[in-house]
C-alpha cells in the first residue's frame, strides 16, 4: 500500500514493528519509516515526536496493523499475552490515531481507514483477542463519525489476503480450531487473494462518496458492490442508516419499549 501511495506522488510515513519484515521499503528513501509498536506508549509518542520534528502532515490515515495470536480457547492462552494483542489490534492503533491528529489536514476532511478481519460477522472462535481488536475499531469509526465532523473514518474489511499474519495460525496448530484447515486450504493454493490494487480502490471509493453516505461505516472489499461507481450501494446507504453498522440483528423499533 505504501508503494501504490507512493506512486501517486504522495510522501508516505509507515511505522512498523520488526526491521526484518520491511523488505524493499528498508532502502526507499522516499517513505519515511518509523519503528512504532502501537503497544508502547513510549514509541507512540516518540512518532508523534518525529513527525512534529518534520513538520510532517497527513491527509490519510491507514491503521493495517493485525496479529492473530495468541490463539486458542479464551481460559487456555495467557491474560499477558492475550492483554497486549487486544490492544495491537484495537485501541493501540487509536492510541497513535490520537498523538498524531495534531498533525492533520482537514482539507476539506482528514480521512482514516482501518482494516479489519473476519471477525464482525461471526464467532471466530479461538481469536478472542483478534476478534475484539478489530470490533473496537469498527465501533470507533461510528463514534468519532459523530464527534468529528472534519474526520471521514471507516473500517474496511479486506477478505483473505496473503500475508505473514497466516503463520500464526499455522503455527497455532490445533489450538486454531477449524480456521487452521482453512488457512492450509488458502496458502496451499499459492494465490495472493484480495489484492492490494482491490484494497486501496474501495478505499478510494469509500472516501469519493460524501461523508453522510461512507462514513462511521464497516465495507468489504470482496462482497460489497462498491465496483463500476457503486451507485445503487450508495443510495442504500442513503436511505439506511443503520447498514454496515453494529448493530444488534433483527432490531427493527427505532424507539425503546415502554411499560407502565
Amino acid at each position: 500500500m505504501a508503494r501504490a501511495y507512493r506512486a501517486r506522488g504522495w510522501s508516505v510515513i509507515g511505522t512498523y514493528r520488526d526491521p526484518r519484515d520491511l523488505g524493499a521499503l528498508k532502502d526507499d528513501r522516499d517513505v519515511l519509516l518509523i519503528q512504532c509498536d502501537v503497544q508502547d506508549a513510549d514509541q507512540i509518542d516518540n512518532t508523534k515526536r518525529i513527525m512534529g520534528e518534520r513538520d510532517a502532515r497527513w491527509d490519510l490515515f491507514v491503521g493495517a496493523v493485525g496479529q492473530l495470536a495468541p490463539i486458542g480457547r479464551f481460559f487456555e492462552t495467557d491474560r499477558r499475552q492475550w492483554l497486549r494483542s487486544a490492544a495491537l489490534n484495537g485501541t493501540g492503533q487509536l492510541a497513535l490515531l490520537h498523538a498524531i491528529h495534531p498533525f492533520r489536514r482537514a482539507r476539506p476532511l482528514s480521512r482514516v481507514a482501518f482494516l479489519v478481519g473476519g471477525a464482525i460477522n461471526r464467532a471466530f472462535s479461538n481469536y478472542s483477542a483478534y476478534s475484539l481488536g478489530k470490533i473496537d475499531l469498527v465501533k470507533f469509526c461510528e463514534l468519532i463519525h459523530n464527534e468529528c465532523h472534519d474526520m471521514h473514518a471507516i473500517a474496511v474489511g479486506t477478505g483473505w489476503v496473503a500475508t505473514k499474519i497466516h503463520d500464526q495460525t499455522i503455527a497455532a496448530g490445533a489450538r486454531a480450531g477449524e480456521n487452521l484447515a482453512k488457512t492450509r486450504e488458502f496458502l496451499s493454493t499459492g494465490e495472493t487473494g484480495t489484492s492490494v490494487a482491490d484494497i486501496v480502490a474501495c478505499l478510494d471509493w469509500c472516501f469519493a462518496q460524501d461523508r453522510s453516505v461512507t462514513g462511521g461505516r464497516n465495507f468489504s472489499v470482496v462482497h460489497d458492490a462498491w465496483r463500476n461507481g457503486g451507485n445503487a450501494m450508495s443510495a442504500e446507504l442513503r436511505r439506511d442508516d443503520d447498514k454496515f453498522k453494529l448493530r444488534r440483528h433483527g432490531n427493527t423499533s427505532k424507539t425503546p419499549n415502554t411499560s407502565a
